[in-house]
């Protein structure tokens, strides 16, 4: 029998240090922080502890994220459906019932994968084809 790795409690970010700031090197930092869209905290800890930022967003990376979790929610959506139907199937079967399944919600699904496949196809074209200017964010 597998056994699961184990997993590290998350740490709670309990402590807190206020430091002083002029309006342009707050201004600085919260700009450098949604450019790589980390909150400020984040982009302040990962800075002091200089641990690696991510790279720069570009307008349509960001906007291809944001359509990426979209499809994610609704593919997750999809899958709790589909796990629904085979549970009901099973159950049916194993009772010597029936199997009815709900032929619209299938093809629901089955467009709503086709719909999120060209979505994403695009975004790997349109991806694959930006560049993204390199900037020091150390």
């Amino acid at each position: 029998m597998k056994t699961l790795p184990e997993v590290k409690p998350r740490e709670l970010l309990s402590n807190h240090i206020h430091i002083r700031l002029t309006d342009s090197d707050y201004n600085q930092i919260q700009a450098r922080a949604e450019q790589v869209n980390l909150s400020m905290s984040e982009f302040m800890r990962r800075a002091a502890l200089r641990r690696a930022m991510p790279r720069p967003l570009a307008a349509f990376d960001l906007k291809a994220y944001q359509v990426l979790c979209q499809i994610n929610a609704q593919l997750r959506m999809a899958g709790s459906n589909l796990n629904q139907i085979t549970k009901a199937c099973n159950s049916a079967v194993v009772l010597g019932e029936p199997v009815v399944v709900n032929t619209k919600l299938l093809e629901g699904i089955q467009e709503l994968i086709r719909d999120n496949q060209t979505a994403i196809k695009a975004i790997v074209v349109t991806l694959a084809q930006s560049t993204i200017p390199k900037h020091d964010y150390r």
